[in-house]
C-alpha cells in the first residue's frame, strides 16, 4: 500500500505527529504582503495518526507535546525569517537598479 507524504498547516497537528515519531521533511512558507502560510510535510505513514488527531482520538505526553510544539514553532519562524530576508534583498536590489530621480 502506498503511503504518500502528508502535508498539513496546523501547528498543533504537526507537533502531535512529531510526538508520534514521524519525521518532518520540510517547512514551506507561501504568501506575500505580510501574510504567510506555513505548511509542514511529514514522512510517509502518518495518515493513521492524522486521522486520529482529526477525529479527536489523539493522545500524547503533554511535556513532549509542549517540547515538540516549541521546536516546530522555532523552525517555522526560522523559515519565515529566511524567506523575508530573501524578499528584502530582492527589494533592495530592485530599488538600487532604478534610475536615480533628480530634483
Amino acid at each position: 500500500m502506498d503511503n504518500p507524504e502528508i502535508t498539513i498547516s496546523d501547528l498543533y497537528e504537526g507537533a502531535y505527529l512529531l510526538c508520534r515519531g514521524f519525521q518532518l521533511k520540510r517547512v514551506t512558507v507561501v504568501g506575500t504582503n505580510g501574510k504567510k502560510l506555513c505548511t509542514f510535510s511529514f514522512a510517509e505513514g502518518a495518515k493513521t495518526a492524522v486521522d486520529e488527531y482529526r477525529q479527536g482520538r489523539a493522545t500524547a505526553n503533554v511535556a513532549l507535546l509542549k517540547f515538540t510544539l516549541g521546536n516546530l514553532r522555532s523552525e517555522m519562524f526560522r523559515k519565515i525569517r529566511e524567506i523575508e530576508k530573501k524578499e528584502s534583498k530582492k527589494e533592495r536590489e530592485l530599488c538600487s537598479a532604478l534610475p536615480k530621480l533628480r530634483r
